[in-house]
């Protein structure tokens, strides 16, 4: 029985880069190619088609990748995106996941490891570049927990408690409403009160801290 196409784009304004990812993916010969140079070409072709996944550099003319996905993330059954980067910067992965990213690759290890983020992606799973993945774990391993912060972490709710799981899973406000049955706002008032509780500041502070401490929860 022939498997259905499962549509997937390829955004970055270096032909040669886009026609490498397509060749690191030609294993899974279920998929069907659409491409785009600029991020305004991207965002373009994401409403129109729909694409089940999108690999996208994270620097792109016309919209950057984080610029295409602060659009498109809060849309109904949006496009799982995968972003690309050069950089190891930390601080650019938990911006891609508090925007709806759903994988982070380094172009650097970008042709071993795609086949393997697409697929997960694909399956609902979340991936980031095994690189970054160390640079996580490291800081893990560095971290201080500290009487107060158990006790912060002990005064969440159930509720809270598990907006923290699904946070650490990458889930944007409107999945963790879905999965809790609650409102997108609801549960963007317990991420609030949960940054309160944890004396947790900056944009990222929240993501950073469930992704770094999942184990926690």
């Amino acid at each position: 029985m022939q498997q259905n196409k499962t549509t997937i784009l390829i955004a970055d304004d270096h032909p040669l880069f886009r026609t490498g990812v397509k060749q690191a993916l030609t294993s899974l010969n279920y998929l069907e190619f659409y491409e785009a140079e600029n991020g305004i070409d991207a965002i373009g072709i994401i409403r129109g088609i729909k694409p089940d996944v999108a690999v996208i550099d994270l620097r792109m003319p016309g919209k950057t990748g984080l610029e295409i996905l602060s659009e498109l993330c809060e849309e109904p059954e949006p496009t799982k995106i995968l972003l690309l980067t050069m950089h190891e910067n930390i601080t650019y992965f938990y911006q891609a996941v508090s925007s709806g990213a759903k994988g982070y690759l380094l172009k650097e290890t970008a042709v071993d490891e795609l086949t393997e983020a697409v697929v997960k992606v694909l399956n609902g799973e979340t991936y980031i570049s095994k690189r970054l993945s160390e640079i996580i774990k490291k800081g893990k391993n560095d971290r201080h927990i500290n009487k107060v912060l158990l006790e912060s972490i002990n005064s969440l709710t159930r509720t809270e408690r598990a907006v923290m799981n699904l946070i650490a899973e990458w889930k944007t406000n409107c999945e963790i409403a879905e999965a809790l049955f609650i409102s997108a706002r609801t549960a963007g008032n317990h991420r609030t009160n949960i940054s309160v509780k944890l004396n947790l500041h900056g944009k990222h502070g929240l993501i950073k801290f469930a992704i770094e401490n999942k184990d926690l929860f």
